[in-house]
């Protein structure tokens, strides 16, 4: 199953107007018969609840506050010896450790959370994808400033893409078709409309109406757009999928659970 713990983009929000959609950051969880998969760590990964039982593996598509954030403040339950391999597309284990180590600690953070830590084990991502052959994992690289990295996993049979944060152009399209085509399910970056894309160019998203385009083109089952914008209250997003929206393409909204 799939688990969207986080939808929101770049800050949480506490208002009661975005109740219904969730006020996150980003965190995607996937359970399989084996793997616990984790898609970036923004505030939603607080409400990850980890299992013993499974192999977990964090991949984090960036290093942007929004997708790191919550690292620390999962409480990680009774699991004392539970043990995550935390991973990265675009950088290697080292430069992995020195990003998130310096964003938890002085002068950010109250303790060295990274060091005191003993349950993240680092690993390369050519290692990852080596010694979990039967996740059949992929990367791409997306358009966002300081690079960004998207994953596509395929499970029993089952592919999921993940596609948080992307500035889509018109060059990525067949690369983005190869990359996500007969998916079963897809995690696009709507955090615009294309209103709004002339005044946040650079700014690394893509708008909703470019997703329902690209779905339109590829073979999917369930095409959710997320990273929210933090100021796109429930009943803008409400009256934008009665505009726009079809039955191919949903809105991510936190707690949904999708069949994987």
């Amino acid at each position: 199953m799939i688990i969207n713990h986080g939808v929101r983009g770049s800050l949480p929000t506490s208002s009661h107007n975005t109740l219904s959609y969730g006020g996150n950051t980003p965190c995607v969880e996937i359970k399989t018969l084996k793997y616990q998969l984790i898609f970036d760590c923004g505030s939603g990964f607080s409400k990850v609840d980890f299992s013993n039982n499974l192999q977990t593996i964090l991949f984090i598509s960036h290093f942007h506050h929004d997708h790191i954030q919550g690292l620390a403040f999962n409480n990680f339950k009774s699991n004392s010896n539970k043990k995550i391999i935390v991973t990265s597309a675009h950088s290697n284990t080292k430069e992995t450790y020195n990003s998130l180590n310096n964003y938890y600690r002085d002068p950010y953070f109250p303790v060295d959370f990274i060091q005191i830590m003993d349950k993240f084990i680092f690993m390369d991502f050519d290692k990852v994808v080596s010694e979990f052959q039967d996740l059949k994992i992929n990367s791409i690289e997306l358009n966002h400033p300081g690079n960004c990295s998207g994953y596509s996993i395929t499970s029993e049979k089952k592919k999921f893409c993940y596609l948080l944060d992307n500035e889509y152009e018109d060059n990525q399209k067949n690369q983005l078709i190869e990359f996500c085509n007969f998916s079963d399910t897809i995690i696009w970056d709507g955090m615009f409309l294309d209103i709004e894309l002339s005044d946040k160019k650079g700014w690394g998203h893509s708008s909703i109406e470019q997703g329902i385009n690209f779905a339109n083109q590829i073979e999917v089952n369930n095409f959710l757009i997320s990273h929210h914008a933090p100021s796109r209250e429930d009943d803008e997003i409400k009256q934008i999928k009665n505009n726009l929206l079809n039955n191919k393409v949903k809105f991510a909204s936190e707690n949904e659970v999708i069949d994987f």
